[in-house]
């Protein structure tokens, strides 16, 4: 499958997402490595060989839902904290079904 470019727009907000998302990982003090097999609905790498010294490593990273979760806590709450707030967000399913 290959990948359209983007165009400016796009480009300019996505970088505009990613150092809103740094922003917010740094104010609260998380550290996304360590976070993320805690995190609910996070999905571990799924990884495909391309040939025999290639591989393509495809992450599932829900940004907007974990920046909405460090924009709700305070300045350096913590791992701990973002882990509890951001897994006990309702699931999409849950909120579909309610």
């Amino acid at each position: 499958m290959e990948e359209q470019p983007l165009n400016p727009q796009q480009e300019v907000a996505g970088e505009a997402l990613g150092a809103e998302f740094a922003r917010q990982l740094e104010r609260v003090g998380v550290d996304m490595r360590t976070a993320r097999p805690q995190l609910r609905e996070i999905a571990p790498p799924v990884e495909r060989q391309i040939s025999d010294d290639e591989y393509e490593v495809t992450l599932t990273v829900d940004v907007s839902g974990i920046i909405d979760t460090l924009r709700r806590l305070p300045t350096g709450a913590g791992m701990d904290a973002f882990v509890a707030a951001y897994n006990a967000r309702p699931l999409e399913s849950d909120a579909e079904a309610g």
